[in-house]
């Protein structure tokens, strides 16, 4: 039996799947044909940031669009939610320290790091986002980084990007 590849997704993408937003859609649909078999992660940071969306935002359209993303995750977009115990929780908070050290994020991107350091943990092979901070990312030196804390570096895309790559 073949072990599941594991595919993060950003807030960014789980507001635009639960909205309707269709390249998203199609990239989440792409992905589940393409890499088989797939099993879909919502990192622990993703998981605070839509509660907190879904609790606090000042916009009603997003609250309802961050409910639903959080309604629908399991049974509609079958993404599975993380949680890290301790020992997970202190190798993120390490990594992150780190990666925010290094300057390849803007320092303030506390979340962005996050993300990417939860779905390096969950052994994620990709990141898909919305976000130009981590799409702007260089893999190479995150890869070299993450080398040196014995993580491995998922790729990061945009749904645009992946449609583009594998339709064009």
């Amino acid at each position: 039996m073949q072990k599941h590849q594991f595919v993060a997704a950003d807030t960014n993408v789980l507001l635009r799947l639960a909205g309707g937003h269709e390249p998203t859609i199609d990239a989440w649909l792409l992905i589940q044909r393409r890499l088989h078999p797939v099993q879909f992660l919502a990192p622990p940071t993703v998981l605070h940031e839509l509660a907190g969306q879904a609790a606090g935002n000042s916009d009603p359209a997003v609250r309802e669009v961050a409910l639903r993303a959080l309604r629908e995750l399991r049974s509609r977009w079958h993404f599975k939610p993380e949680e890290f115990n301790a020992v997970q929780e202190g190798i993120a908070d390490h990594a992150v320290r780190r990666l925010r050290d290094s300057g390849l994020l803007p320092y303030a991107e506390r979340n962005d790091a996050a993300i990417v350091t939860e779905s390096a943990i969950l052994n994620c092979v990709l990141l898909v986002s919305h976000d130009s901070h981590l799409l702007d990312l260089d893999h190479e030196k995150l890869a070299l980084l993450f080398r040196r804390l014995d993580l491995p570096a998922p790729m990061i895309s945009s749904p645009e990007k992946l449609l583009k790559t594998f339709y064009t």
